[in-house]
C-alpha cells in the first residue's frame, strides 16, 4: 500500500504537467509568512466587496492554503493566485505583499478595473512565474521592459478588448522583439488589442525565436503585412490568430506546412489574392476563419478524414461551386459562407454531415433545390436566404430536425405549399420564408399552445385564404409578418395576442376591424396595416412602446386625431398616413419628435403643418397645401428629405429653407411658385443631392456660384421661365447624374465645360434658346455613363459630332450587360429604412411625350430634333447598339442613312423626318425587329422600300414626301422599268456557249411536251381531264370549290351571252362570284408583332378591305399569294 502511495506522489506532478491541470498537493498549514503577505495584499487592493468572489472570503483565522483563489505547494508556499473578476480598481502598485511571493508560479488578474494604470514593473520580482494573465484588467500604456525578465514564462496573456472602455496597451520601447527575446520556454502568447504597430518583417522575425510557441494570438494589434517567411520557423504552432489587422497581402502558402495547426483565424485583415488550396487540406486543421477579406479562391476537392469542424469564409470573394466532396468532411459542425460569390447547386452530399450544427449560405447565387438535412440531427441554424433556390420544400425532410431553432429561406424562388411539419418543430423559434412564391393555404398550428415560435415572417408570397386563428394562440409569438400575400377575410385587432410586439398585415385582401373605442391589447412596437380597408385610425392611446405606425393606402377620412401625437409618450418615430382621405389635423396638436412623417396623397389644405424638428423624412406631396411658412427652415434642421411636390403652393421660395443644412433631397416640383431661385440654394447647400423645382413659374437667371464641394446628383429646373446662361460653376458638381433644364428660356451655348462631369447620365436642354455647335473640339472630357440626351427644339447648328458619340459607352453595351446592371436612377438617403428618391423626366418617344417616373439605367435615348444640324449622319451612330430612341427630325441633315444603322438592335423608335436625306433606304433597316415607330417622311429618298419583318407594317405616312420611293407600304408601286439594267461594262463580246446550249435544250424539251397539247385535241382533252381530277381532290381540302373544265365551258358561254347584253357596262366593275366561299378579309398591313416578338398587335384604326375575286379558271394569277382567303 505504501508503494502505491509513493508511486502516486511521483505520478501526480507528471500528470498535472501533461494535462495542464492545476492539481497541487497541500500538506500541512500555510506558512505564516505567506499568510501575512496575502493579508497585506488584501488590505492594499481597492475592490468592490459586493462583487468579489475570492478576496472577500480571506480571513486570518483560516489556513491561507484553503482560501478561495489561492494554491499552495506541499510546503505551504503560495504558488498560485487567481484574482480574476474581483472588480479590483487599484492599489496593486503598493502591494508589497504580492511582489514578495517569491514562489508564485501562476498569477491571474484578468477582468478587473485598474483604470488605465500601468502594469507594475515590480512583477519582475516574481521570477518563478510560468503563467501570467493580465488580460482585460484595465491596464494601459507602455508594457514595462521588466516583464521580459520573466524568463520562465510558459503562458503570457496581456490581451485587451477595446470595447470594454480601457485604454490601449502598447509596445514601443521596448518593442515586441525586446519583450519576447528571453521567453525561451513560452508556449502561449496572447497580445490581442496591444498596439504593436509593426510591419510584417519586424513582427514575424521578432517571434521567430520562440521555437516552442504553440498558441499565437495577435488580433487587433495594428500589424501590417505581408506575413514574412520567418514565421515558418515556428514549427510547433497550433493556433494562429491575426484577426483585424491590416495585413493587406496574400496568404502565404507556407502556412500549409504547419503540421500541428488546429486553428487559423485571419478575419478582417485586408487579405487579397488567391487563397492557397493546400491549407484546406492540413490534416490537423479544425477551425479556418477567413471572413471579411477580399480574398479570391474556390473550395478544393476535400480529402477524407480531415479534422475540419469550423469553416468561415463569409464576406469574401470566394466563388465557384461547393464540391460534392464536402460530404467527406464529416466532422464539420459550422459552415458560414454568406455573402460570397458561390453558385450552382448545394451538393446532396451535405446530407452526410451528421455533426452539422450551424449552416449559413445566405447572399450567394446558389440555385436548384435544398438537399436533405434529415441526418443532421444536431442542426440548430439554417440560413439559405438571398439566393436563387427553387422548387418545393419536402414535407418529410423537416420531421427529424428536433433541435432546429432558426430557419431563414427568405428571398429565393421556393414554391408550392409550406409543409405543416415545419411549424411543428419543437425547438423552432424563428421561421423566415419571406419573398418567395409559396402558395396555398396557411395550415392551422396543431401545437400552438406548446410552440416556442418567436418570429414568423411569410411576407411577399402568394399565400391565400384566411389567417388561421391558431397563429394568434402561440403564446411566445412576438413578430408576425404576413404582408404582400393574398390573405382575405377579417381580422379583429382586439383579439391579437398580448405578447405580439410587431405585426405587419399590409397589402393583402384583408379587412382589419379596428375599433376607435376599444384599446389595442398588445404593447406593440411596429404596426403596419397598409391597404387593409381601414376606415378609421385604431385606438392606440394605451400604447407605450409603439415607434413605427403605417396606416397608408386605406380609406381613413376626416382629421388626424390629436391623441396620436402622444402615443408612447411622444416616442413615436415613424408615422405613415399617406394615400388616405384625410383633410386636416385636429386642433390643438403638437407633432412629437418623429423621424419619418409621411402625409402625401391626401386632401390636406391651407398652410403646411410645422414639421417636427427631429424628422429626417417629411413628405407632404400630392395634397392641396397653398402656402409655405416663411420660417420653414428652422424646423428642418435634422431633415434629409423634404417634399412639397404636386400641391397648390404659390408665392416665392422662402430663403429660410437654406437653414436646413442637412437637407439631401428638396422637391418643390409641380406647384405655382414664382420669383427667382434663391441664391443660397446654390451657394450654401453643399450637402444637397437632389434639387427638383420643375413645373413652377420661377423666373430670372440661375444666379450664384455652385460650391467647390457641390454634391448635387440631380438638378431639375424643367418647365419654368428661367433666362440667361447656365452657371459654369455647375462643373463643380462632379457627382451630377441628372441635369434637366428643359422648357425654359435659357440662351447659351452648349455646356462643353460639363464634359468633365463623367457621372452624367441624363442631359435635357430641350425647348430653350441654346445655340451653336455641340462638338466641343477643345474639351477632352467624356460622358461614359450618358444614357439620355435631349437637345430638341433649340437653335443648335453645325454637324453631328461622330467622335463625341464614341465616348457614350452606356449606349454601347450589349443587352445582357445592360440587363445585368439594370436598376432605377435613384438616391438612397436612408439605406436601412429603404427610403429613396426616384428621378423622373419627360422624353419624346414614338412621336409622343411620356414621363419616365422611374428612369431605368437600361433606357437610352437621343433627341436632337427641331434644330439646324447639317451634314451627314455620322457612321459612329452604329456603335450605339443599346439605343432605344433616336430622333433627328426637323433638321437639315444630308447624305444617306448609314448602313450600320442595322447594328442598333434595340432601337424602338427612329424619326429622321423633315431633313434633306437622300439615297436609298438601307436594307439593314428592315432587320430592326424591335422597331415599332418609324418616320422617314419629307426627305429625298429613292428606290424600293426594303422588305422586312417590321417595316411593311408602318403607315404610308411614315414614307410620304419622298417622291422617289416606291413599294409597300407607300402608295406608289414600283415599275419594272425602274429596275436598274445591267451595266454595259459587264457585257461581253464573247458568246457564252454554255448558256446557248442550255437554252436550246430547254426549247426542244418544251416543244416535245407542248406541241401535242397544242395540235392534238385528243391529247389536249386527256390533259384537261387529268388536271381536273387532281384539282377536284386538292382544292376541297382547303375549303375551296372547283368546277371541272366541262362545266367551266358551259358557264363561260353563259357569261359571254351576258357580256353581249351589257357591253356598255363599266369595264372596271369587278366580277362578283356566285358564292361567299370565294371572298374574305385580309389585314396584312394592319397587324404587326409587338416589341417582344411574341404577340400580334392589330391596329384597330386600320381599314381592312374585301379580298379581290379569286379566279380558278385562269392558268396565271396576280401576285396575291400573301393574302389570306377566309371562309
Amino acid at each position: 500500500m505504501r508503494i502505491i502511495m509513493l508511486l502516486w506522489l511521483f505520478l501526480i506532478p507528471f500528470l498535472a504537467n501533461l494535462f495542464c491541470s492545476h492539481v497541487v498537493l497541500v500538506a500541512g498549514q500555510c506558512q505564516s509568512g505567506q499568510q501575512s503577505l496575502l493579508l497585506q495584499l488584501n488590505s492594499s487592493l481597492n475592490f468592490n466587496a459586493s462583487r468579489s468572489v475570492h478576496l472577500v472570503k480571506w480571513s486570518q483565522n483560516t489556513d491561507c492554503c484553503n482560501w478561495s483563489g489561492v494554491d499552495c505547494d506541499v510546503g505551504g508556499r503560495v504558488i498560485g493566485l487567481n484574482l480574476s473578476f474581483e472588480s479590483i480598481s487599484g492599489g496593486i502598485e503598493n502591494s508589497t505583499g504580492l511582489f514578495s511571493l517569491q514562489h508564485l508560479q501562476r498569477l491571474d488578474l484578468a477582468y478587473n478595473r485598474f483604470n488605465a494604470s500601468q502594469i507594475p514593473s515590480r512583477l519582475a520580482n516574481l521570477s518563478n512565474l510560468t503563467y501570467l494573465n493580465l488580460s482585460n484588467a484595465g491596464f494601459a500604456g507602455q508594457i514595462p521592459v521588466e516583464v521580459s525578465n520573466l524568463t520562465r514564462l510558459v503562458s503570457l496573456d496581456l490581451s485587451t478588448l477595446s470595447f470594454l472602455g480601457s485604454g490601449l496597451l502598447k509596445l514601443e520601447n521596448p518593442n515586441l522583439k525586446v519583450l519576447v527575446q528571453n521567453f525561451r520556454e513560452l508556449r502561449e502568447l496572447y497580445l490581442d488589442g496591444v498596439n504593436i504597430s509593426a510591419n510584417g518583417n519586424e513582427w514575424c522575425q521578432a517571434l521567430s525565436s520562440l521555437s516552442n510557441l504553440q498558441n499565437l494570438s495577435l488580433s487587433s494589434c495594428f500589424l501590417s503585412g505581408p506575413i514574412h517567411s520567418s514565421l515558418a520557423d515556428l514549427h510547433s504552432l497550433k493556433v494562429i490568430r491575426l484577426d483585424q489587422n491590416n495585413l493587406s497581402s496574400p496568404v502565404p502558402e507556407f502556412l500549409a506546412g504547419f503540421q500541428n495547426l488546429t486553428s487559423l483565424h485571419l478575419s478582417s485583415c485586408g487579405l487579397n489574392g488567391v487563397f492557397p488550396k493546400k491549407i484546406f487540406q492540413v490534416q490537423t486543421l479544425e477551425t479556418l476563419d477567413l471572413s471579411n477579406n477580399v480574398l479570391l479562391g474556390s473550395l478544393p476537392d476535400f480529402a477524407e478524414n480531415l479534422s475540419l469542424r469550423t469553416l468561415m469564409l463569409f464576406d469574401t470573394n470566394f466563388s465557384g461551386t461547393l464540391p460534392e466532396s464536402i460530404g467527406n468532411v464529416k466532422k464539420l459542425s459550422r459552415i458560414e459562407l454568406r455573402s460570397c460569390n458561390f453558385s450552382g447547386s448545394i451538393p446532396t452530399s451535405m446530407s452526410k454531415l451528421t455533426e452539422l450544427v450551424y449552416l449559413d449560405l445566405s447572399n450567394n447565387n446558389f440555385s436548384g433545390q435544398i438537399p436533405s438535412f434529415q441526418m443532421s440531427k444536431n442542426l440548430t441554424n439554417l440560413d439559405l436566404s438571398y439566393n436563387v433556390l427553387s422548387g418545393g420544400i419536402s414535407i418529410t425532410e423537416w420531421k427529424g430536425l428536433q433541435n432546429l431553432v432558426y430557419v431563414d429561406l427568405r428571398f429565393n424562388s421556393f414554391n408550392g405549399i409550406i409543409p405543416p411539419p415545419l411549424f411543428e418543430l419543437p425547438s423552432l423559434q424563428k421561421l423566415q420564408l419571406a419573398s418567395n412564391q409559396f402558395e396555398g393555404l396557411l395550415p392551422e398550428f396543431s401545437n400552438a399552445s406548446s410552440s416556442v415560435l418567436d418570429t414568423i415572417d411569410l411576407s411577399g408570397n402568394r399565400l391565400e385564404g384566411s389567417i388561421p386563428k391558431s397563429v394568434f394562440e402561440i403564446s411566445t409569438l412576438n413578430i408576425l409578418l404576413l404582408s404582400s400575400n393574398k390573405f382575405n377575410g377579417t381580422v379583429q385587432l382586439d383579439s391579437i395576442l398580448r405578447n405580439l410586439t410587431r405585426l405587419e398585415l399590409s397589402y393583402n385582401s384583408l379587412s382589419v376591424n379596428a375599433s376607435s373605442y376599444s384599446p389595442f391589447l398588445s404593447q406593440i412596437t411596429t404596426l403596419k396595416l397598409a391597404s387593409c380597408n381601414l376606415s378609421g385610425i385604431p385606438n392606440l392611446k394605451n400604447q407605450s412602446r409603439l415607434f413605427h405606425l403605417d396606416l397608408s393606402q386605406n380609406q381613413i377620412s376626416g382629421e388626424v386625431p390629436n391623441w396620436i401625437w402622444n402615443v408612447s409618450n411622444g416616442s413615436l418615430t415613424h408615422l405613415n398616413l399617406s394615400c388616405n382621405l384625410l383633410m386636416g389635423l385636429q386642433e390643438p396638436y403638437s407633432i412629437p419628435n418623429l423621424g419619418v412623417l409621411d402625409l402625401h396623397n391626401n386632401q390636406f389644405q391651407g398652410k403646411i403643418p410645422q414639421p417636427p424638428a427631429t424628422a429626417a423624412y417629411v413628405d407632404y406631396s400630392r395634397n392641396s397645401f397653398t402656402s409655405i411658412p416663411p420660417d420653414i427652415g428652422k424646423f428642418l434642421s435634422s431633415t434629409l428629405f423634404f417634399s412639397l411636390s404636386n400641391n397648390s403652393l404659390s408665392g416665392v421660395i422662402p430663403e429660410s429653407i437654406c437653414n436646413a443644412i442637412n437637407l439631401l433631397v428638396l422637391d418643390l416640383s409641380s406647384n405655382n411658385l414664382s420669383g427667382m431661385v434663391p441664391t443660397c440654394l446654390i451657394e450654401r447647400m453643399e450637402g444637397l443631392v437632389v434639387l427638383n423645382l420643375r413645373r413652377n413659374n420661377l423666373n430670372g437667371t440661375i444666379s450664384g456660384t455652385f460650391p467647390g464641394n457641390c454634391g448635387l446628383q440631380t438638378l431639375d429646373l424643367n418647365g419654368n421661365q428661367l433666362e440667361g446662361k447656365v452657371p459654369k460653376s455647375l462643373a463643380n458638381c462632379t457627382k451630377l447624374e441628372v441635369l434637366d433644364l428643359g422648357n425654359n428660356q435659357i440662351s447659351d451655348t452648349f455646356p462643353c465645360w460639363l464634359k468633365n462631369v463623367s457621372s452624367l447620365r441624363v442631359l435635357v436642354l430641350r425647348s430653350n434658346q441654346f445655340y451653336g455647335n455641340i462638338s466641343c473640339p477643345e474639351v477632352n472630357g467624356k460622358w461614359p455613363r450618358l444614357q439620355i440626351v435631349d437637345l430638341a427644339s433649340n437653335h443648335f447648328n453645325g454637324t453631328l459630332p461622330g467622335k463625341c458619340l464614341t465616348t457614350w459607352q452606356a449606349m454601347m453595351v450589349d443587352e445582357d450587360e445592360a440587363q445585368s446592371n439594370l436598376k432605377h436612377l435613384r438616391f438612397e438617403f436612408l439605406g436601412l429604412s429603404r427610403l429613396y428618391y426616384l428621378d423622373s423626366i419627360t422624353v419624346t418617344s414614338k412621336g409622343l411625350e411620356m414621363e419616365l417616373v422611374k428612369i431605368l439605367t437600361l433606357f437610352t435615348s437621343i433627341d436632337l430634333a427641331c434644330n439646324n444640324f447639317q451634314g451627314h449622319i455620322p457612321d459612329q451612330i452604329g456603335l450605339l447598339k443599346s439605343l432605344y430612341v433616336l430622333n433627328l427630325s426637323h433638321n437639315s441633315l444630308t447624305g444617306s442613312i448609314p448602313s450600320n444603322i442595322g447594328s442598333l438592335g434595340q432601337l424602338e423608335s427612329l424619326d429622321l423626318s423633315k431633313n434633306n436625306l437622300s439615297g436609298e433606304i438601307p436594307p439593314q433597316l428592315a432587320s430592326l425587329n424591335f422597331l415599332s415607330f418609324l418616320n422617314l417622311s419629307y426627305n429625298h429618298f429613292v428606290g424600293r422600300i426594303p422588305t422586312g419583318t417590321q417595316i411593311q407594317s408602318f403607315d404610308p405616312t411614315s414614307f410620304e414626301g419622298n417622291e422617289g420611293l416606291c413599294g409597300p407600304p407607300s402608295v406608289t408601286n414600283c415599275r419594272d422599268s425602274n429596275k436598274s439594267q445591267p451595266s454595259a461594262s459587264h457585257s461581253s463580246k464573247k458568246f457564252d456557249w454554255q448558256l446557248i446550249l442550255m437554252g436550246i435544250g430547254f426549247g426542244i424539251g418544251s416543244g416535245l411536251f407542248v406541241a401535242p397539247i397544242m395540235f392534238s385535241k385528243k391529247v389536249n382533252r386527256w390533259y384537261d381531264n387529268q388536271i381536273d381530277k387532281i384539282l377536284m381532290v386538292i382544292l376541297p381540302m382547303v375549303g375551296l370549290v372547283y368546277t371541272n373544265s366541262h362545266q367551266r365551258r358551259i358557264q363561260a358561254e353563259e357569261i359571254l351571252e351576258d357580256e353581249n347584253t351589257d357591253e356598255y357596262e363599266d369595264e372596271d366593275h369587278e366580277f362578283e362570284p356566285e358564292t361567299e366561299e370565294f371572298r374574305g378579309r385580309y389585314c396584312v398591313l394592319c397587324s404587326k408583332l409587338d416589341i417582344t416578338r411574341k404577340k400580334v398587335i392589330h391596329d384597330k384604326n386600320c381599314t381592312c378591305h374585301d379580298s379581290p375575286p379569286t379566279s380558278f379558271s385562269s392558268t396565271t394569277s396576280s401576285s396575291s399569294s400573301s393574302l389570306a382567303v377566309l371562309r
